[in-house]
């Protein structure tokens, strides 16, 4: 997912995201050591969607902090 697209979700579809990428890399990471993954690229996917989920994430708990001071 792109960057614009991940900043237009919910903070309940963010947190869903995360979770499914999580579970999206652990598998890809359990294909890629018994050899059953094709695309090693997409492992490195996962992580930056996961980074950049996480990102928008963190930003927005920085937001509510600052305008609650």
């Amino acid at each position: 997912m792109k960057l614009a697209d991940i900043a237009k979700t919910t903070d309940q579809e963010l947190t869903d995201l995360i979770t499914s990428q999580r579970a999206a890399y652990a598998q890809a990471l359990v294909d890629s050591r018994t050899k059953e993954v094709h695309n090693v690229k997409i492992m490195a996917a996962h992580k930056k969607a996961i980074a950049r989920a996480l990102t928008i994430k963190r930003e927005r708990e920085i937001a509510k902090q600052e305008a609650t001071q």
